[in-house]
């Protein structure tokens, strides 16, 4: 199940932040998955593992609009469009943010799995004069290919939208059922995507403490490895 709108006034980010789309120039979108191992285990994923496995699946959505873009996922949910023959890793794998991800699980389990809502906004029609900063991209902004309408009220607006919420839909469920039937392969393309792994970087926790040092891996639950002053 998807529900998809081009305009949304109150949606939600990390930690409580309020969202909203700017009208008619981005995607923002919440797919249904259900049954999905709430722990890692028997050849399958956990849970954690899903905004990244959905990071996978939009950049391959933007990368099919942008051929030859280098498009990364930013631990642990958004998805960064850098330059042709930059290294995500040098910029602390920090590049133009075009998409931002957010999953939540729903009440109840049944043997060990649950369902969970995987929502996404990707910017599409934001002109770059538009975007909130300058660390922010879009299609549009990136030279998509034909990419020529203002809204997703013209055709080729519509279109654009359509290609983007179908290729990304359909990716996620591909990897969904990939993560409980091949954890590797699942977990490989994790690491393949990957802006972080590798780039300096600085963790804010949940008590306050900000950790600095190099992003080693990612853990068995999805979460991120940080090697500082010799350890992890």
């Amino acid at each position: 199940t998807a529900i998809a709108t081009a305009t949304q006034t109150a949606g939600r980010g990390r930690l409580g932040r309020e969202w909203e789309t700017p009208s008619g120039t981005a995607l923002a979108v919440s797919f249904l998955i259900r049954d999905f191992p709430i722990e890692a285990g028997a050849g399958a994923l956990g849970v954690g593992w899903l905004p990244l496995l959905a990071g996978s699946a939009v950049a391959a959505a933007v990368r099919a609009e942008l051929p030859g873009a280098r498009v990364a996922v930013k631990w642990p949910n958004d998805v960064h469009v850098f330059d042709l023959g930059q290294d995500p890793a040098e910029r602390g794998g920090i590049g133009r943010k075009i998409c931002g991800i957010l999953c939540e699980l729903l009440p109840g389990f049944v043997d060990g799995k649950g369902d969970a809502i995987v929502g996404a906004g990707v910017n599409l029609l934001i002109p770059r004069d538009a975007l909130p900063t300058e660390r922010a991209t879009s299609l549009v902004a990136e030279g998509v290919p034909g990419a020529v309408a203002a809204t997703v009220d013209d055709p080729a607006g519509a279109e654009l939208f359509d290609r983007v919420l179908a290729a990304a839909g359909a990716e996620l469920l591909r990897l969904a059922s990939l993560a409980q039937s091949d954890a590797d392969a699942a977990r490989a393309r994790v690491l393949a995507d990957s802006a972080t792994l590798g780039a300096r970087v600085r963790v804010h926790l949940p008590g306050g403490e900000v950790v600095e040092g190099l992003a080693r891996s990612l853990a068995a639950n999805g979460s991120l490895v940080v090697e500082r002053e010799g350890r992890e």
